[in-house]
């Protein structure tokens, strides 16, 4: 009660914040453009009638225009993920999160709701869909909550192919695995064999780990390889992101916002997202004035497989059907190398040498 007390101080008091809540945001959205929110509330019961001066709070979902804007030139992938808020008026902030070219985490949207119910989340992720974004396929990565499961097996939420493709976080299925069996080790077996690029490694790997005992066989067959397996993402939709740290990134950064009341919270958002941009927009500003044409991740990238590439001599067997023998040359000091292969797509550190 004394901590609550200090928070209002600080921040306002709590009641008064809801009230609030609509004509910040409303504000907000008249200097920001592009920017969109939504408040919903319950009637208010007073003994067995309905208030006529008086709503309650139900839900609140926003978005800000720089950050759907940004998200036009990111890779197509979505990450989303609740946590609970634990202020004197409980409830859950949904983020949902992306990820720019230089490696950048950009936070797309955010909403206050009563729990991650199945309603809570058609609700998000439909305004996801609707006010944020209309790009077809989307990589989106979540946990496995059943509401989550629930919501975007909905069609009619545009998160089915070819709209989207849902997919899980290896950590969370990795964390699941461990409470029902308690065995670390196994548990970290089961996190490499996810992280298994190679298909004809992953499913030798796969049976190795299926074999450890038939209720591990049952539990990993419940659950399709193509959801949580770097092997079988043949499509390479998730672009190495095989969890949702992005948006733990964001709720990290948002920690100590989860106490204070509601249009601080938001407010918080809105001044965390902001100096993000300034911050990177400076950067790259100064990059382009040093005469940089491409992102530092992409330029540190573009040296790694140059420094790969030396070592593969590629020779071209079906230039159409881009199929090409790789040998690569053995290295007497560290006794490594001299193996060949027939592929029929460019693996990525061959890509530089066969251009």
């Amino acid at each position: 009660m004394a901590k609550q007390k200090a928070i209002a101080i600080e921040y306002g008091d709590w009641e008064e914040s809801y009230a609030k809540l609509s004509s910040w945001l409303t504000h907000m959205q008249n200097h920001s453009p592009g920017s969109y929110f939504q408040i919903l509330h319950d009637d208010f019961i007073v003994g067995n009638r309905v208030s006529r001066e008086h709503r309650q709070f139900h839900r609140v979902f926003w978005t800000f225009g720089q950050c759907k804007e940004a998200f036009k030139y990111c890779k197509p992938i979505i990450q989303v993920d609740g946590t609970h808020l634990y202020g004197k008026y409980r409830g859950t902030l949904l983020m949902a999160t992306s990820q720019d070219g230089n490696g950048g985490v950009l936070p797309l949207a955010f909403a206050v709701v009563e729990g991650e119910t199945l309603t809570a989340w058609s609700w998000f992720l439909a305004h996801l869909r609707e006010h944020v974004t209309d790009k077809n396929g989307i990589c989106l990565i979540s946990d496995r909550h059943a509401s989550i499961k629930s919501a975007v097996a909905n069609e009619a939420l545009g998160w089915q192919p070819p709209h989207g493709y849902h997919v899980y976080c290896v950590r969370h299925i990795a964390s699941n695995f461990n409470r029902k069996f308690n065995n670390a080790k196994q548990k970290e077996m089961f996190k490499k064999l996810a992280y298994t690029p190679c298909k004809h490694v992953f499913d030798q790997n796969l049976e190795k780990f299926r074999q450890l005992s038939p209720a591990i066989a049952r539990w990993i067959d419940r659950i399709s390889k193509e959801k949580w397996s770097m092997a079988y993402d043949t499509s390479g939709r998730r672009y190495g992101h095989m969890t949702t740290n992005l948006s733990e990134c964001v709720n990290k950064v948002l920690k100590d916002c989860r106490s204070i009341p509601i249009t601080a919270l938001v407010k918080s958002t809105y001044s965390r997202c902001r100096k993000y941009f300034i911050d990177r927009g400076r950067q790259a500003q100064r990059q382009l004035r040093e005469g940089q044409v491409y992102c530092s991740k992409l330029v540190t990238e573009l040296r790694k497989n140059q420094e790969q590439a030396c070592s593969h001599i590629v020779r071209v067997y079906d230039i159409h059907s881009t199929r090409f023998e790789v040998e690569e040359t053995f290295n007497p000091i560290t006794q490594r190398g001299g193996q060949k292969w027939e592929i029929d797509a460019l693996m990525r550190d061959h890509v530089t040498l066969a251009q």
